[in-house]
């Protein structure tokens, strides 16, 4: 069982977010960080990353936030989950880098800015959070256009329904086949 919730604006969504509409979200999400101990927010992009955890930054203080995505040395990545596991860090800005298999110790809350496009990933990126007994995992989705509020209502409405996306396994996959038959010649050689 997850606690999930869309989060909207207070001014009319249209096809690009304003700038007042994104300092409003980083005002709404600084506050949500403040009201629990540990925070995973995640975005689509690295550059969104980068752009999300400095105007955090600004709002809970330096020492606060920092960014997480692919493209940062892995020394930066490593002090950034050191320091969210140990308590040191409000909050930690990730792309799909902190989706799996990261110990990164107790998250209270996880927001999620724009859509995942995928239930799957939602219910990934929502269940990094509520990781003890008694605990349920929490996830805030932001948007910030239209098209984002109708795609994370239905996100939320298929979580709380137990949905998924159906997996399709491809049959009789040629270009799969084509591919190792090349690995292997590459490889070395054969004979008939």
């Amino acid at each position: 069982d997850m606690e999930t919730a869309v989060e909207v604006p207070r001014d009319e969504l249209g096809s690009v977010a304003s700038t007042e509409m994104w300092n409003e979200l980083y005002d709404r999400i600084a506050e949500l960080v403040l009201a629990h101990r540990t925070t995973l927010v995640f975005v689509n992009t690295r550059r969104l990353s980068e752009r999300v955890a400095h105007s955090l930054a600004e709002r809970l203080g330096k020492d606060a936030v920092l960014p997480h995505h692919g493209s940062l040395d892995r020394h930066l990545r490593l002090d950034a989950e050191t320091r969210l596991k140990n308590g040191e860090l409000r909050a930690v800005v990730a792309t799909a880098s902190l989706e799996l298999g990261i110990d990164i110790g107790t998250v209270d809350l996880v927001c999620q800015i724009a859509s995942t496009r995928s239930i799957a990933v939602a219910l990934q990126r929502v269940g990094r959070s509520g990781h003890w007994v008694g605990a349920k995992p929490k996830g805030r989705f932001f948007v910030t256009t239209r098209d984002e509020l109708i795609e994370c209502a239905a996100l939320v409405s298929a979580i709380r329904k137990g949905d998924l996306e159906r997996i399709a396994i491809p049959e009789n996959a040629l270009d799969i086949l084509a591919q190792q038959i090349v690995a292997a010649t590459a490889a070395e050689s054969w004979k008939e």
